[in-house]
């Protein structure tokens, strides 16, 4: 992680959907919560929570969330309403869209990175009991 920052992510934080890293998942994935996949996964994914992509993972996706940490390989796009942080085992293969961005001596990026100062509109996930539109 980064060198002992306060406001650096915790991949034990509470999640509230995994993938493992024997997992092939392809799809949307929407969650009101946070997200951690340490397998392979194409597709999409759009959480209201925190997204941990771990140091296995291979990833071909738009990847939408409040922060986002990459330890594995991401070919996509990543709208972060927070923070994005790339890892020193990390590989971000895409654009970047966040408030903040932290990426360790030895992760790779390659793509265009545009940040703001104030946070994007919160990315909204509707719950089980409410419609998706």
């Amino acid at each position: 992680m980064a060198w002992g920052r306060k406001d650096s992510l915790s991949t034990d934080e509470k999640l509230d959907t995994i993938l493992g890293k024997d997992t092939n998942f392809k799809g949307e994935i929407e969650t009101v919560g946070g997200i951690r996949i340490d397998g392979r996964f194409k597709g999409s994914i759009k959480a209201s929570g925190d997204v941990i992509l771990g140091e296995g993972a291979y990833i071909e996706a738009k990847v939408s969330g409040r922060n986002v940490l990459i330890a594995g390989e991401l070919r996509g796009q990543v709208e972060a309403s927070g923070k994005m942080e790339l890892t020193l085992t990390g590989k971000l293969l895409g654009n970047l869209l966040a408030a903040k961005m932290y990426v360790e001596e030895g992760a790779v990026f390659q793509g265009e990175c545009k940040t703001f100062a104030e946070a994007a509109p919160d990315i909204e996930v509707r719950g089980e009991d409410q419609e998706l539109g």
